[in-house]
């Protein structure tokens, strides 16, 4: 089986996986992000004093338009 690869690098293996809710606290879709441990790291998801969640998801939004 092939390991899923980070949404972000598309070059390691994800092992970091965060879901959040899309749409308010009503809406029941659901936004799920595979990291590598290094794309993680550099976007400090593991640091609640400097982990912003806007600017991961607006890195992801780039790295996901078409060329």
């Amino acid at each position: 089986m092939t390991p899923m690869l980070c949404c972000l690098c598309n070059e390691r293996e994800a092992k970091v996986h965060l879901t959040f809710p899309v749409g308010g606290p009503l809406k029941k879709a659901m936004e799920i992000m595979d990291l590598c441990e290094k794309c993680a790291r550099k976007h400090r998801v593991n640091d609640k004093a400097g982990f912003s969640f806007a600017d991961l998801l607006s890195t992801v939004k780039k790295t996901r338009q078409p060329s």
